[in-house]
């Protein structure tokens, strides 16, 4: 018996309007994949001749790509990159999706602190967004560009580390010389302090963060039984705003 195929379109039929539909998918596709781009500069303070050679730099660089250049941000290079407001507009829009990359042409504008650019290139990677330096093998979005921006972290993390060594040897030759320091406080051990930072910073709750110190068997530094919510509000207290503060939340992007 053969079976009657009803009203359904011829096989070439089928097969051109399946074709059609994946080239309309995949075209739909490379025009999502294209990324949106904000440039930025940090000039120097006076502003160099070579100012207006960067900001070509990047615009010949979306043209070459095929991005899309939305503005060009520019700071004058001074105090902590974190701090700068062009950079913080620029990273606020990245985080709401507003824009997909951020260009620098030359990477020693945007940060002379290892630790401030640890602190950034684990922002990007955390958020799945993409920092691209013209002058240095860096793209976030590339292996190769994640590797070296892991290794830019784990720098930041010596770093931070070699600074707490250096604070808690300054203080135990203070001691050593019978000179008053004060009761130890958090503040005194700079690893535990970022530690209770950085789970802050995940949206730990105080009580939270006392109950994990608590579970850790961490001993409190003014001789307290255990941790509580107040001496986890207190320890806060104590740290001046670090990289990390400066960066938008990286929910906001992911809503």
């Amino acid at each position: 018996m053969t079976r009657s195929r009803g009203v359904d379109a011829p096989p070439r039929a089928r097969d051109a309007a399946g074709g059609a539909r994946v080239a309309e998918r995949m075209a739909a596709h490379a025009v999502r994949a294209l990324p949106t781009v904000i440039g930025y500069l940090a000039l120097p303070d006076p502003v160099s001749a070579d100012a207006s050679r960067h900001s070509e730099l990047i615009e010949e660089a979306c043209a070459r790509e095929g991005w899309t250049l939305l503005e060009t941000v520019r700071d004058r290079e001074r105090g902590r990159i974190l701090e700068r407001p062009g950079l913080r507009y620029a990273l606020e829009r990245i985080a709401r999706k507003r824009a997909d990359v951020l260009l620098v042409g030359e990477m020693r504008r945007l940060s002379r602190s290892i630790v401030d650019l640890g602190a950034l290139m684990a922002w990007f990677l955390e958020i799945d967004a993409t920092l691209i330096a013209l002058d240095l093998p860096i793209n976030t979005s590339t292996a190769g560009g994640r590797e070296v921006a892991s290794t830019l972290i784990a720098l930041a993390d010596w770093e931070r580390e070699r600074i707490a060594r250096r604070t808690r040897r300054g203080l135990a030759e203070v001691r050593a010389h019978g000179q008053p320091v004060g009761r130890p406080a958090v503040g005194d051990d700079p690893v535990l302090l970022e530690r209770i930072w950085a789970m802050r910073e995940t949206s730990m709750t105080l009580r939270a963060i006392a109950d994990q110190l608590n579970a850790e068997h961490v001993p409190t530094l003014r001789g307290g039984a255990e941790w509580r919510p107040s001496s986890i509000q207190t320890a806060l207290g104590y740290r001046r705003p670090g990289p990390r503060d400066h960066l938008p939340s990286p929910r906001a992007r992911r809503r």
